[in-house]
């Protein structure tokens, strides 16, 4: 798909049509009717999020940008859903300003994201298509981010999409999963490399909610890939909810070889969210990326991120982000930014 023709899928502006009529009610008490009626099987769910951002550098570099910051900060995305039975069929399209590396294949920024379907059996869940990666504390999609950026940018530990099959098992208290992919590091994040002959990628996690109001995450992911530099990453969170009002978390992720030339690498951050009230909530969070290599090779700078992000929800629908990051790094750099997100 050209450049010159992602406006056949009009995102944006659909988006818009889908959220606006139930959006735009003051509290959550005045809800304006369904702006569309589906059938039982059918769900269709999605997002628009648009944001102001600025990073001013040390060395006195600024970018700015408002609606044309990329992912996740300015993102639309349909979702479509169809049950029939044990099976589901999931589809998404999804818009991003391009930025650089964040641009599907041919440097187009809309797309299909998501195209899979997925076989339930009791415990177990069998899916096959293009998927997001298990890997990653922080979430993909911006409607379930709880700031604007990520923690970690340099490490390189946390992949995203890639197509293949999946095995998961899931009950109250534990939770696992398999899953054989094309790749797990395409040529960017939203496919592999779609060719099953050059190696394969494997990833896997294992999950424990036993202990009330705590969760324990531990995954791998390997790719094996011809051509380039076998990758590994090693990734463990945890997640207590200290009160309804208070949530903790803390991550660390082990990469090997997860940029040119970098021996390992180290990614992990610490978490804090605590809801004011139901509508106000406020994040802390402590961020770091720390690459060691073996001369000749160039890699990124070690990066200690500070950042506080309050969020304010008008209602389900529509809600206001801002963020305030200090990164400490070869080029110390402030960032500030802010986003209004519409989800439905």
């Amino acid at each position: 798909m050209k450049r010159t023709n992602k406006n056949i899928f009009r995102l944006p502006q659909l988006a818009f049509l889908l959220g606006s009529a139930t959006a735009m009610g003051g509290t959550e008490e005045m809800k304006a009717p369904a702006p569309m009626t589906t059938p039982d099987w059918l769900k269709v769910s999605g997002y628009a999020a648009v944001s102001y951002a600025d990073t001013d550098f040390i060395n006195g570099q600024n970018t700015d940008h408002l609606f044309h910051s990329g992912t996740p900060l300015d993102a639309v995305k349909l979702g479509l859903e169809a049950t029939q039975g044990p099976f589901t069929v999931y589809g998404s399209l999804f818009y991003s300003p391009d930025s650089n590396a964040n641009s599907f294949s041919g440097g187009t920024d809309a797309g299909i994201l998501d195209a899979y379907v997925t076989y339930t059996t009791g415990d177990f869940k069998i899916t096959a298509g293009k998927y997001l990666s298990y890997m990653g504390y922080e979430a993909f999609d911006t409607v379930n981010m709880t700031q604007l950026t990520y923690a970690n940018s340099t490490t390189g530990g946390v992949p995203a999409y890639h197509t293949g099959v999946k095995l998961d098992y899931t009950t109250k208290v534990w939770g696992a999963g398999f899953n054989i992919s094309d790749s797990i590091r395409g040529p960017s994040f939203w496919e592999g490399d779609g060719d099953w002959g050059n190696g394969l990628g494997y990833e896997a996690y294992v999950s424990y909610k036993g202990i009330d109001k705590l969760t324990l995450w531990a995954g791998i992911a390997y790719d094996d890939t011809h051509g380039i530099a076998s990758f590994s990453s090693y990734d463990f969170w945890a997640s207590y909810d200290i009160s309804s009002k208070l949530t903790v978390a803390g991550e660390i992720i082990y990469s090997n070889n997860s940029l040119s030339g970098a021996d390992s690498a180290v990614g992990g951050l610490a978490f804090l969210n605590y809801k004011f009230t139901d509508k106000f909530s406020t994040v802390l969070r402590f961020g770091i990326d720390e690459v060691s290599s073996t001369p000749p090779a160039v890699v990124a700078p070690d990066n200690y991120k500070f950042t506080i992000s309050p969020t304010y929800a008008f209602n389900e629908h529509f809600l206001l982000r801002s963020e305030l990051s200090y990164t400490i790094s070869d080029h110390d750099s402030l960032f500030t930014g802010v986003q209004a997100l519409l989800k439905f």
